[in-house]
C-alpha cells in the first residue's frame, strides 16, 4: 500500500510539473480569466480613465476603497502604472498564445502547431520571470502599508498572489522539462 501512494504520490508530482491534466486546466482558467482582469481592471491604471466606461470606473474605485488597495486608488503610482504597462502591452499578447497553446493539447502531437520544447517554452520562462518580478514591489507596498491592519493585508494578498504563484509555477515547469507539456522528443530513427 505503502508504494502504491508513493508511485500515485510522484505522478502527481509529475504531472504538477508539466501543462498537462489538471495544471493545464488550471492556466487556462488562470489565462483565461486574467484577459478581462487585464483590459478591464488593471488597464484602468494604464490608459486614460475617460476610456472606461463609468460603471468599469465606479468598481475599480469601489474595488479600492473596500479593499484598502491604495496600488489602484486614483490618481495611480507612475512606477505601478508602469507595471501595469508592462501587464498590458507584453503579458495580455502572451494570455492569448497561452491559452491557444494549451487548447492546442487536446491535439494529436503531430497536428499542434506550437511545441513546449521551443520558443514558446522560453515565452514561458521570460513571462514568468517577469511578472514574478513585478510582483515584489507590488506586495512589499501591500505589506508595509500601514493604512492596512493585518486582515486587510491578508485578504488584498489573497487577491495578488495568484499572480506570483502561477508564474512562479510556469517557471519551475519550463526549466524543469525539455517539453512543458510533457512530451518525449522522438529519436532521430524516429523522425
Amino acid at each position: 500500500l505503502s508504494s502504491i501512494s508513493t508511485t500515485s504520490y510522484l505522478c502527481s508530482i509529475i504531472i504538477m510539473l508539466t501543462l498537462q491534466g489538471n495544471t493545464r486546466i488550471a492556466f487556462l482558467i488562470f489565462f483565461a480569466s486574467h484577459i478581462p482582469i487585464t483590459l478591464l481592471v488593471d488597464g484602468q491604471a494604464f490608459f486614460r480613465r475617460s476610456f472606461y466606461p463609468k460603471v468599469l470606473r465606479d468598481v475599480v474605485d469601489w474595488y479600492a476603497v473596500t479593499f484598502k488597495d491604495s496600488l489602484m486608488e486614483h490618481p495611480v503610482e507612475p512606477w505601478f502604472s508602469s507595471l501595469v504597462s508592462i501587464e498590458v502591452i507584453f503579458q495580455l499578447p502572451f494570455f492569448f498564445l497561452a491559452i491557444y497553446a494549451l487548447l492546442q493539447q487536446s491535439k494529436h502531437p503531430k497536428n499542434r502547431s506550437i511545441c513546449g520544447d521551443g520558443a514558446f517554452k522560453s515565452l514561458c520562462i521570460i513571462y514568468g520571470s517577469s511578472t514574478a518580478t513585478t510582483l515584489v514591489p507590488i506586495l512589499q507596498c501591500i505589506l508595509t502599508d500601514e493604512q492596512t491592519n493585518m486582515s486587510e493585508k491578508g485578504i488584498l494578498l489573497g487577491f495578488y498572489l495568484p499572480y506570483l504563484i502561477f508564474p512562479l509555477w510556469l517557471v519551475i515547469i519550463a526549466v524543469s522539462n525539455e517539453d512543458i507539456f510533457g512530451g518525449v522528443k522522438a529519436s532521430k530513427k524516429e523522425q
